[in-house]
């Protein structure tokens, strides 16, 4: 670290763990299927090789070059996944010390001077000719290795100012992860806890509803087309389906008792392109840091910029990749839609 750096070294508070925890999530699961996929490719390869081996017809011609070709992808991709088999015991363990509090968190504070996305997926920040890379929670590989997960679309923050990060190193080679980043305005964010209301129900039913119709009015277009032109039926089916699943109740707004308010200045914003599930279909996640803590927010409209105050609310419940908000306002704006 440069001179103008302060690095101090503090224990893991519980805000800390309990940020950490939602990493660990699922990766019983992920390592599961990619156990099962390294034996499916691994028995492949060797049925491919025996076949070659038994049979010297099919080393000739096309065919040949064909079997050649599968048992290389194939071997390929199973050394690939095997070595990431091989580093999840020692990751994990790390993980485990991290959680039990044994492995202490950096304070780097500085002058920042530039801020942006990283070389690897995550975000830098620059304290005059020093640059810091950091993962971030939710969008990096934090229980595994911290170099993997998205890359940002835009990342911007309030510069000029001093900045006090707390960093984890779960891997001397890899980035750290970014537990926190205190601005010298983190102290005017203003938190509530209230109990969700049948108000909040109904507004956020109508909206699933608004969506519903929006995607049934735009199937008539492909349903009168589909009278010339007979496939069309198909994209029409799917306008309906969507909006159907699109409409669905929320589940986790009708278990949840409180709902959490957050208002205050945005210090950064740090966006992704997220795609859905065997679709082109991608929407834009915004992340604004507020008094020092990431909020993940999905809203229509202009994202919010640094030193704009915000004010939302989201659920208690909150899954791997963060809250789920209610409502999104910039002030002295109209309310946005999620």
């Amino acid at each position: 670290m440069s001179a103008m750096l302060q690095v101090t070294e503090e224990p893991l508070a519980d805000e800390d763990i309990v940020l950490l925890r939602r990493g660990r999530r699922g990766r019983f699961l992920t390592a599961v299927f990619a156990g099962l996929m390294f034996l499916l490719l691994a028995s492949s390869a060797i049925m491919f090789v025996v076949l070659g081996a038994s049979d010297r017809s099919l080393r000739r011609g096309a065919d040949g070059v064909v079997i050649l070709l599968c048992t290389v992808a194939m071997t390929c991709f199973a050394v690939f996944l095997g070595r990431r088999l091989l580093r999840l015991p020692q990751a994990w363990r790390r993980f485990n010390r991290v959680l039990k509090g044994r492995v202490p968190k950096q304070i780097v504070s500085g002058h920042l001077t530039g801020f942006g996305p990283a070389g690897s997926p995550g975000i830098c920040y620059v304290f005059g000719e020093q640059r810091v890379d950091v993962a971030l929670p939710f969008w990096n590989e934090i229980a595994r290795d911290t170099r993997e997960g998205f890359r940002p679309v835009t990342a911007v923050a309030l510069t000029d100012l001093p900045v006090r990060l707390h960093l984890l190193t779960l891997d001397p080679d890899a980035p750290p992860v970014l537990l926190l980043a205190e601005y010298p305005m983190s102290a005017q964010a203003w938190n509530s806890v209230e109990e969700v209301s049948n108000a909040d129900r109904e507004a956020v039913r109508k909206e699933e509803l608004s969506l519903r119709k929006f995607f049934y009015v735009l199937a008539l277009a492909p349903l009168v087309g589909s009278l010339f032109l007979g496939p069309l039926i198909l994209l029409a089916a799917f306008f309906v389906l969507t909006g159907f699943a699109l409409g669905v109740r929320s589940p986790r707004l009708k278990r949840a008792r409180y709902k959490l308010g957050v208002r205050g200045l945005v210090e950064e914003v740090v966006s992704y392109r997220v795609r859905a599930t065997n679709s082109n279909i991608s929407t834009l996640v915004h992340n604004y840091r507020i008094g020092g803590v990431m909020y993940r927010v999905e809203h229509l409209g202009q994202a919010a910029a640094p030193g704009q105050r915000v004010a939302f609310e989201y659920l208690d419940g909150t899954g791997i990749m963060g809250p789920s908000a209610l409502f999104f306002r910039i002030e002295d704006e109209p309310v946005m839609a999620l």
